[in-house]
C-alpha cells in the first residue's frame, strides 16, 4: 500500500516546475532535508519531539495549501478535507487510521512540491532526486544514522488531547510498514517535473519499481525507499527522447519558433 501510496504521489495533479532556470541551490535541497532530519533526531536534545509535533500540527496545515500551491480554482476544497482526514486520522484506529495519515502526508508533500516548483526549474528538481536516493542509499546501508533515526520517531509519544492520542503523522504507516516523509516527497517533486500521460507512465513504473525494491525487506530491515523514484525519471527521460525524435521540430513550436511544413510534422 505505501509504495501504491508512491505511485499515486507522481500521478497526482501537481504545479509543473519551469524548464528553463539557472538555480542551482535546488539541486542540495532534498538531500539536505534528509540529512538535516537525521541530524536533528541524532543529535539535538528533544529534537524527535519537536519534530513529532511539528508534524503532528504542521501536517494538516501544510496539506490545507495543496490546492492553493497547485493553483487550483477549488483552492478552498482542501482545508476541510485535511481537517477531515485530520480527525480520522485522530479518532479511528488500525488500517483507517493509517490510510488517514499516509493520505495526509502525502498531500502536505504534494503542497510541498509544488512550491518548489514555484521557485525551482525541472532539472535542478530532477539532479536533486538522484542526489537524494544516493544519500538515503548511503544512510541507510553506509551507517546506521538511518535506522537509529526511525526508531527513535517509532518511540516518540503523541501529544494527549480529550484522553486520545493526536495523530503521529513524522512517519507514513501502514500495518507493520513505514516510510519517512522524504519517501513520498520525492515522488511528489517527480511529478512537478513529468507532465500529461507521461506523468501517468513514470507513476506506473515507479509503483512497480518499488514493489520489486521491498522485495529486498526480506533479506535486510529498511531498504532506501527513494530509489525507485529513479525508475520513474529514467522512464520519463527516454520518453521524452523518444518523443524528439519522433516529432524533432515539435520543441520550436511549443517555444514559438517557426512552424514547419506539414510533411515535417508528419
Amino acid at each position: 500500500m505505501l509504495c501504491a501510496a508512491q505511485a499515486a504521489t507522481v500521478a497526482a495533479p501537481a504545479r509543473q516546475a519551469r524548464t528553463h532556470g539557472r538555480n542551482w541551490a535546488w539541486v542540495a535541497v532534498p538531500a539536505a532535508l534528509l540529512g538535516a532530519g537525521v541530524l536533528i533526531i541524532n543529535t539535538v536534545p528533544q529534537g524527535p519531539h519537536w519534530l513529532a509535533r511539528l508534524a503532528t500540527f504542521g501536517t494538516p496545515a501544510l496539506a490545507a495549501t495543496y490546492g492553493f500551491f497547485r493553483g487550483s480554482p477549488r483552492w478552498w476544497l482542501w482545508p476541510p478535507a485535511a481537517v477531515g482526514l485530520w480527525f480520522a486520522a485522530w479518532l479511528t484506529d488500525g488500517l483507517v487510521q493509517d490510510a488517514a495519515g499516509t493520505a495526509l502526508i502525502a498531500l502536505a508533500c504534494l503542497a510541498a512540491a509544488s512550491a518548489i516548483a514555484m521557485a525551482a526549474p525541472a532539472w535542478s528538481i530532477r539532479v536533486g532526486l538522484v542526489a537524494l536516493a544516493a544519500l538515503d542509499i548511503v544512510l541507510v546501508w553506509g551507517t546506521p544514522s538511518v535506522q537509529n533515526a526511525t526508531t527513535t520517531l517509532e518511540g516518540v509519544p503523541s501529544p494527549v488531547a480529550a484522553g486520545s492520542p493526536l495523530p503521529s503523522l513524522q512517519q507514513a504507516i501502514f500495518g507493520s510498514a513505514l516510510m519517512g516523509w522524504l519517501d513520498l516527497l520525492a515522488p511528489a517533486l517527480l511529478g512537478v517535473v513529468v507532465a500529461g500521460r507521461r506523468r501517468l507512465g513514470a507513476a506506473v513504473v515507479t509503483g512497480a519499481a518499488a514493489g520489486l525494491w521491498g522485495l529486498l525487506l526480506l533479506t535486510t530491515s529498511e531498504v532506501a525507499a527513494t530509489v525507485p523514484v529513479l525508475a520513474g525519471l529514467a522512464f520519463a527521460a527516454a520518453d521524452a527522447r523518444r518523443s524528439r525524435l519522433r516529432h524533432p521540430l515539435e520543441p520550436a513550436r511549443a517555444g514559438g519558433g517557426p512552424r514547419g511544413d506539414r510533411r515535417g510534422d508528419a
